[in-house]
């Protein structure tokens, strides 16, 4: 698959993409360690107990060499009410090296179920809709006239991954579509005056789709119909272009599926690339930074001068690649 590269971050080229939403990025490993200064990995935090009990067998050796030259500067779990829930861990990790996600006049519209109950609507994950390319391109044709009106211009790309250029969505904070599906829809609602109109679009697909013929046919096939839709960031119009930094995506994959040997090699992928990388570059003397990310919480580390106690506790309590992992668990106190 084609690739385009964003910094350190491989943004797959989604053009042939037949359904499913954009795969996320892969670490690449830096051509000059000197230019990498900053570390970010996503899913660093399993949650399944298979991946819990095969935490303890991990074998990370530049990952454990950087955590002991490193310190730890900074957690943060991120409640709904707060603004930066609306971003996930690993995107938010970019202000705490003096970086912003691009909040620009582009996003990603996916189709999708919004299951209606009598005291909250859930969205459904949109890869259940297994909605084919004919369905997406037929529903995306009744829908472009609508929000050409409100000057978004939407271009297809594949069923789940409609292209969305507009003012009305510049600088528009938008729930990542994997922190949403399953839940209700209203946490992530931005209560912003221009996201009114975006709120509006959506109450009229609604109404729009109910006897689309693409969903009457599927609904006499007992399958999920297409009412609504939901409008995100994809990360090649989140990130920042750096050379700076590097985030690694390797784990989300083996962490959805509980794989614990997908998920061991993963780690292992980002021991010798990015890790190693971050170590070369504090060997060249070059202040780094590590920050690692569950699905609702981080932890950031960076190179500091330690105090004396600092010092004794690393010569008495040697830094456990395992504790600092678990620590990303809500809930878990800090080591």
């Amino acid at each position: 698959m084609p690739t385009v590269t964003k910094g350190h971050c491989v943004i797959p080229d989604n053009t042939g993409m037949k359904a499913g939403l954009p795969p996320y990025a892969m670490p690449q490993a830096p051509q000059d360690p000197a230019a990498l200064r900053h570390g970010v990995i996503a899913y660093a935090a399993p949650e399944s107990e298979a991946l819990q009990k095969a935490m303890d067998t991990l074998y990370l050796p530049n990952l454990e060499k950087l955590l002991s030259r490193l310190s730890y500067v900074k957690n943060s779990s991120q409640a709904a009410e707060d603004s930066n829930a609306f971003l996930m861990p690993h995107e938010h990790a970019l202000k705490l090296i003096g970086m912003a996600p691009c909040l620009g006049p582009e996003a990603i519209m996916t189709p999708c179920h919004w299951q209606v109950g009598m005291n909250e609507v859930i969205l459904l994950k949109p890869e259940e809709l297994a909605l084919s390319d004919a369905e997406s391109r037929q529903v995306l044709s009744a829908m472009q006239p609508y929000f050409e009106e409100d000057g978004l211009h939407v271009v297809y790309e594949s069923p789940l991954v409609w292209r969305v250029t507009g003012h009305l969505i510049d600088g528009l904070p938008l729930a990542s579509i994997e922190r949403v599906s399953g839940k209700s829809i209203q946490t992530w609602m931005p209560n912003l005056q221009q996201a009114k109109t975006l709120q509006r679009l959506q109450s009229e697909m609604q109404m729009l789709l109910y006897q689309h013929p693409v969903n009457d046919e599927r609904s006499l096939k007992g399958r999920w119909t297409v009412n609504s839709f939901w409008m995100h960031r994809d990360l090649d119009q989140l990130y920042p272009q750096s050379d700076k930094l590097s985030v690694a995506f390797d784990l989300r994959e083996p962490a959805q599926l509980s794989n614990p040997e997908l998920w061991q090699k993963s780690w292992q992928q980002i021991d010798n690339t990015l890790a190693l990388s971050l170590c070369q570059a504090l060997d060249l003397n070059q202040a780094v930074s590590l920050t690692l990310c569950s699905e609702n919480s981080l932890r950031h580390y960076s190179l500091q001068p330690d105090s004396w106690r600092q010092k004794l506790q690393r010569v008495f309590k040697p830094v456990s690649l395992s504790r600092e992992l678990r620590a990303l668990t809500i809930g878990v106190a800090s080591p």
